[in-house]
């Protein structure tokens, strides 16, 4: 009887096993299989989506296109405008904004590329070393010298000598003297930085159009107080910087992000983290009319400090 009793019990656990198996993890398998039967239709679901977001992304940018030139027209008349590229941006994005500085009556006069080996930390010591020679290199011209404070970094002297090659504070640009020319050749030489063609002008305004975060969590922490570094040395010689990136890079290892967390540079230096779109092209040039008469903000997406656009638009 009791061995009745015992096979009874077994035969009960093992319906009660079958069932919670049923319940749990089979019917879960069973379940994920049909689902990957209509993969298919979720699969198309997505890309219709998709195409969905494209077509509305594709009127905005043709809507914010021709929309643009009754907003900005003469907002930066007569202004020579320097365009520097950093290490991952969009040459769209560029492309989108030099064409609206154009279309609001300025002129891209001087165009930089600004290597990942200038902003990578781990060359501080290489730039460093070179800012100092080139620096004393200055001295002994007749021209042009650049003088830094003793205690500058070695990127607050890297910056300085960049803006004395390519910015200035004169609203139509002016000429590089022979000392700039020579810092872009030794910058060059190095791998550092590069221009494209040759500067016709020095700009008075500035755009830095900066990509999404790179590299390690520390390489996106020195490239943010690099750039900061650099674009300020930058704003003290000239009439402005705007600092431009796409949404990615207003995250807080991102080079806009960094600099709007950066309290003495985001006093002065604009951003726009919408430059992958058109619409981010105009209000940059909005932030560059701000920063010739003295203003500054912060613009963008919902999470831009200052809202969608400089005030008064």
């Amino acid at each position: 009887m009791r061995r009745y009793v015992v096979a009874l019990l077994a035969v009960l656990l093992a319906l009660a096993v079958g069932v919670a198996l049923g319940a749990g993890p089979l019917r879960l398998e069973s379940s994920d299989a049909g689902s990957s039967t209509s993969g298919g239709s979720s699969s198309k679901e997505e890309q219709e989506r998709i195409r969905q977001l494209d077509d509305g992304r594709a009127f905005s940018d043709a809507y914010a296109a021709a929309t643009a030139k009754s907003l900005i027209r003469g907002s930066l008349k007569n202004r020579a405008v320097t365009v520097v590229q950093l290490p991952g941006a969009s040459a769209t994005t560029v492309s989108h904004v030099t064409d609206m500085i154009e279309n609001a009556g300025g002129a891209v006069t001087a165009q930089v590329v600004l290597h990942e080996k200038l902003i990578d930390v781990g060359n501080r010591q290489l730039v460093s070393e070179l800012a100092s020679q080139m620096e004393k290199s200055t001295q002994k011209s007749d021209q042009g010298a650049v003088d830094v404070g003793a205690d500058a970094t070695g990127y607050e002297r890297m910056g300085a000598l960049l803006a004395h090659a390519t910015v200035t504070d004169k609203k139509r640009g002016d000429s590089v003297d022979d000392t700039g020319g020579n810092i872009l050749a030794g910058t060059s030489t190095a791998g550092l930085v590069t221009t494209p063609a040759d500067i016709q002008r020095r700009g008075s305004l500035v755009v830095a159009v900066a990509g999404p975060p790179f590299g390690t969590q520390d390489v996106r922490e020195g490239a943010g107080s690099i750039t900061a570094a650099l674009l300020e040395a930058l704003d003290r010689d000239s009439r402005g910087v705007v600092l431009v990136g796409p949404p990615t890079s207003a995250a807080s290892d991102g080079l806009v992000g960094q600099l709007r967390a950066d309290p003495q540079a985001a006093k002065w230096i604009s951003t726009v983290d919408v430059g992958d779109q058109v619409a981010g092209a105009v209000v940059t040039v909005l932030a560059l009319q701000e920063q010739a008469h003295d203003g500054a903000g912060h613009y963008g997406s919902s999470t831009a400090p200052d809202g969608t656009m400089p005030a008064g638009r």
